[in-house]
């Protein structure tokens, strides 16, 4: 599951960076050359940055990459170290959790309200599944995390 999940996450980062730097770079030349930009390009950039900040979130997750305050962690006893764990785990659990809700729920919203964008006119919905896609990720990630370091404090307490 871990390594398909890896797959589907670089897959996803790879695709978003790639087009924004094509689109970027189409809209760069447009202006240059024909003194016009591509107004569709913003458009898609921010929603594709969005999707590949979440993503890139829960690779980092994943890898333990993320910036953390580790002085009174590194500092504390073992027994502490397990309710930390358990405690900031789960913190960052309900957050991720809180995001993918409220994400699903403005999908839902926005494909009621049958939202287009303003340039293209596409359904904004679609340009808005990076939010909760991401924020899943995150949430899988985030638990795979709190329980690897979980059972890595158990085993240094044997």
């Amino acid at each position: 599951m871990s390594k398909i999940l890896s797959m589907v996450e670089h897959s996803l980062l790879i695709f978003s960076a790639s087009i924004m730097s094509i689109i970027a770079f189409a809209n760069v030349i447009s202006r240059y050359f024909m003194n016009h930009s591509l107004s569709f390009t913003e458009e898609i950039t921010i929603n594709l940055f969005v999707m590949l900040t979440f993503v890139g979130t829960a690779v980092g997750v994943k890898s333990g990459s993320h910036l953390g305050f580790s002085l009174l962690f590194d500092q504390a006893s073992l027994p502490v170290k397990k309710i930390l764990a358990i405690l900031v785990g789960s913190i960052v659990i309900v957050v991720f959790a809180i995001f993918t809700y409220y994400g699903v729920k403005m999908v839902q919203f926005q494909m009621l309200l049958n939202t287009t964008t303003p340039s293209l006119g596409w359904q904004q919905w679609i340009f808005s599944l990076g939010f909760p896609i991401g924020s899943f990720l995150c949430l899988i990630r985030s638990i795979e995390s709190t329980i690897k370091e979980f059972k890595n404090l158990q085993a240094e307490s044997e």
